[in-house]
């Protein structure tokens, strides 16, 4: 997902637009390129560098303009190279295009556009011809983009510079868009995280909106609703959660974050939570729904429900299609989204529009907090990294509290716990265990997890968060299944990870045998050492919770095996924060 911002005000946009898209650099970060107006003319400034570069090599703090619009690419059509970064223009360079998601009908769109010059290979570009032949025809800004919004098949929300009236519109179009309303401005961008430096005032776009705006005022209206109501928000986020403070990484400062949440939900108000219960205990069954990490806190929170009695099975959402002839309107459905806006989810929407939905979203007003029944704020904050860790935690959290309150037992007694002995996993003997076996990892090419029931999940997670950051492949197994095939891959001097928890202890120590016969390394994470384990990293007693410090345990070694290979472990190769296209 590509990153947007665009102001129009009586300030130097200059200022506002470079610090906001810095902010949104994690979103895309193949190119970086700017657009404002000065002496009458749209200047264009771009490169496939990083944003810091790209400031210094034009000297972009020296110009001054009060409206402009900026881009960090993610390339998803066409090469990375300074021409197919944004913004894009069209012939006469009257209007520039900044663009989040994918024209899907662009060759068609290109083919019918007579008597254009193309100068990128992206999907954007025809986005300002079409906008172009509108304007020469006679028609305004804002009908003109109001006209190609069916023209344009797939997630395609932009944002356009118009050099006639020094306008912005913006275009709402599955891709996710934030309209902000400062003192001496309005800004536009694809997250809030952009704009909470300048103004905490907020309205959510909703599909189908276009917002036209200048210095002065803004208009917004919906090309497929009539009856839509855009109220102003007042944003409940820390600024400091934007800046990196003492660490190197954002990653790093997230995953340490994760303490002070643990304390945070000490105090969490359950009454939120009663019309969920009453869905989950009345529901037939319960699907859970989720991409990526939040699969896999998913498949946790399933096994939490199964346990109580409540049928649930937690699926990713391309598989949803494969349940619908099975699905009962009697069935419930939790959303599990940092975002709020992974693709992939959103599509299925249609086919559970006749079931109560949960949602478990970090981002208020995004498009999926708005399509469920009950919206739960995960409040993991803003999240920076790519990789995900506050908001996989805080799930996990949420699905044990519902759990408790389901099961009768006190969560805030086994809370009490965990945050009593977490000081105990950030001691030095425990750093230079973690030190120790980051080392070994970073030299390896391939990298075993295992895990029984509730710690498979963590396998799976641990599994996908060090092939993210650090490029080696690593695979989860469950220890229950090893037999059935996977042990054919353990050769002598395997490096395997193996989480053994007090439930799963007696069961586990013969599969670990095993595998230490097989000559296997086993880097053991648990509350006490055994002796298969060639190398002991403690875990501590949080009750409930006692999957907390072991996730924290995983996000750290994928962290530091990142580091140790020169890698940037906040944003990975191919990757995009939020999957907004297909």
């Amino acid at each position: 997902m590509c990153g947007i911002i665009g102001y129009a005000g009586n300030d130097n946009a200059i200022p506002y637009l470079l610090t906001g898209i810095k902010d949104l650099e994690y979103r895309g970060y193949d190119s970086f390129g700017i657009g404002f107006i000065q002496d009458n003319k749209i200047i264009i400034k771009k490169d496939v560098q990083k944003i810091d570069y790209v400031i210094t090599k034009y000297r972009l703090y020296e110009y001054s303009s009060n409206i402009g619009i900026a881009h960090t690419r993610w390339a998803t059509h066409g090469k990375i190279e300074q021409r197919n970064a944004h913004p894009i223009t069209d012939c006469n360079n009257e209007i520039a295009v900044v663009h989040n998601g994918m024209v899907e009908n662009w060759d068609k769109l290109k083919k019918s556009l007579k008597n254009h010059r193309f100068i990128s290979d992206t999907d954007t570009e025809v986005i300002a011809h079409l906008v172009e032949e509108k304007l020469h025809n006679g028609k305004s800004l804002l009908d003109s983009v109001s006209e190609i919004f069916n023209i344009l098949e797939g997630s395609s929300s932009f944002v356009i510079l118009s050099l006639k009236n020094n306008e912005i519109v913006a275009v709402k179009k599955g891709s996710p868009l934030v309209f902000g309303i400062g003192k001496n401005g309005y800004f536009i961008s694809s997250d809030i995280p952009s704009i909470i430096r300048f103004t905490k005032k907020v309205i959510y776009l909703t599909d189908g909106d276009i917002v036209l705006f200048n210095k002065d005022h803004y208009e917004i209206k919906n090309v497929l609703k009539n009856d839509v109501i855009h109220e102003i928000h007042e944003v409940d986020l820390d600024i400091n959660d934007a800046e990196k403070g003492r660490y190197k990484y954002f990653m790093e400062k997230e995953i340490f974050e994760q303490l002070k949440l643990w304390s945070k939900f000490e105090d969490y108000d359950t009454n939120k939570l009663k019309e969920c219960i009453s869905l989950i205990k009345d529901s037939k069954k319960v699907y859970i729904i989720g991409a990526g990490s939040s699969y896999y806190a998913s498949l946790f929170g399933a096994m939490l429900l199964r346990s109580e009695g409540i049928e649930s099975i937690a699926i990713e959402p391309q598989d949803l299609e494969n349940y619908s002839r099975v699905i009962k309107k009697e069935d419930l459905f939790i959303i599990v989204s940092q975002s709020g806006e992974t693709y992939d989810i959103i599509n299925v929407m249609p086919l559970i529009k006749e079931n109560k939905k949960i949602g478990i979203i970090n981002v208020e007003g995004s498009t999926l907090s708005r399509l469920v029944d009950i919206f739960i704020k995960m409040d993991a904050g803003i999240e920076k990294a790519v990789a995900a860790t506050k908001s996989m935690m805080n799930t996990m959290i949420i699905f044990t509290i519902l759990y408790s309150c389901i099961s009768g037992k006190d969560f805030k007694r086994d809370l009490k716990l965990l945050n009593l002995n977490k000081y105990n996993m950030i001691v030095p003997s425990v750093e230079e265990i973690l030190e120790k076996v980051s080392s070994r990892l970073a030299t390896e090419s391939e990298i075993y997890y295992t895990g029984r029931d509730y710690a498979f999940p963590l396998a799976l997670e641990g599994a996908l968060k060090m092939k993210e950051i650090s490029y080696i492949h690593a695979e989860a197994i469950n220890l229950s299944t090893i037999k059935h095939g996977p042990l054919a891959l353990v050769s002598n001097n395997s490096s395997i990870i193996a989480i053994v928890t007090p439930e799963s202890e007696k069961l586990a120590i013969n599969n670990l045998e095993e595998l230490k016969a097989r000559g296997a390394y086993i880097i053991g994470i648990s509350q006490r050492p055994l002796e298969q384990f060639d190398v002991f990293i403690r875990t501590v007693d949080g009750g409930i919770f006692s999957y907390a410090p072991i996730l924290f345990i995983l996000q750290s070694l994928a962290y530091k095996v990142a580091v140790k290979k020169g890698l940037d472990p906040d944003k990975p190769r191919n990757l995009a924060k939020s999957v907004t296209v297909k």
